[in-house]
């Protein structure tokens, strides 16, 4: 498998907005974000590895794979400072680039954000013991149903995340793609005690974009990994998560046009 990080540009501004969506879509899902930007900004939308036009290797992204590859991009584009919007698995990615680069971020927006709260199966399906079997279940479509199933008998997930998992992993290309993504970009797990102290550091503009019935990313989850500031806010929408993406459009043009940002 050949390596590409595909982007679409769009706008005409002096300001660089860079946006990652999440897990099992392109970047075209975030094209409503771009309404009311277009003057101001140029957006640059990404396609994450293993998703859309965007390919690479079977082996763990590490940070300075990352770093390089993004660094390209910079350079291409002649890109000194940013701005960030990312959707579920793209905040993995976000928070990342932020660890790396904060003096050349100028603020963050994160809706419903992977990278901050790890639940349980994720930490299970990455460890040393559970990916072989986290690997097996994504072979064995059938077995997998039949996990499911008794995970939803035991009461050991929600059913939000049940239904979840059963939508978006019933293709077989999705469950290739779930391996990929959670085995092979684990390297970029945020560390969050940096990340803390280069919020403080920087005073950098963070938006949590959150849904009060989104059982994949908790609300008070995040709130408890994150260091109270007066640079971070957090901004509770009625929504699960899948629905934050649209639910976040009419939010994000008055955030980046206010003060926080």
């Amino acid at each position: 498998m050949n390596q590409e990080l595909f982007y679409e540009k769009h706008g005409l501004g002096e300001e660089i907005l860079i946006l990652f969506h999440g897990f099992g879509q392109t970047n075209e899902v975030l094209y409503p974000w771009h309404e009311e930007l277009l003057e101001r900004f140029t957006i640059f939308n990404f396609d994450l590895y293993y998703h859309g036009k965007s390919s690479r290797p079977d082996k763990p992204l590490t940070i300075n794979q990352w770093k390089s590859d993004f660094e390209s991009f910079l350079s291409e584009e002649r890109i000194q400072n940013f701005y960030i919007g990312a959707f579920s698995l793209g905040g993995r990615f976000a928070l990342k680039t932020y660890e790396i680069y904060p003096s050349k971020c100028n603020g963050i927006i994160l809706v419903a954000p992977d990278g901050v709260y790890e639940n349980f199966w994720y930490r299970l399906a990455v460890s040393k013991l559970g990916n072989g079997l986290f690997k097996y279940f994504m072979l064995h479509p059938s077995s997998f149903n039949k996990l499911l199933h008794l995970i939803d008998q035991l009461g050991l997930a929600t059913s939000q995340m049940i239904r979840f998992a059963q939508k978006e992993l019933s293709v077989k290309e999705n469950r290739k793609r779930v391996y990929r993504s959670w085995t092979y970009f684990r390297p970029l797990q945020p560390n969050l005690q940096t990340i803390n102290q280069l919020i403080e550091k920087h005073a950098t503009p963070i938006d949590f974009i959150l849904g009060s019935k989104d059982h994949l990313v908790p609300v008070e989850e995040i709130k408890s990994k994150i260091n109270p500031s007066s640079s971070v806010q957090h901004h509770i929408l009625p929504l699960k998560h899948h629905q934050l993406i649209n639910g976040a459009k009419t939010l994000i043009p008055s955030l980046l046009k206010g003060n926080n940002l």
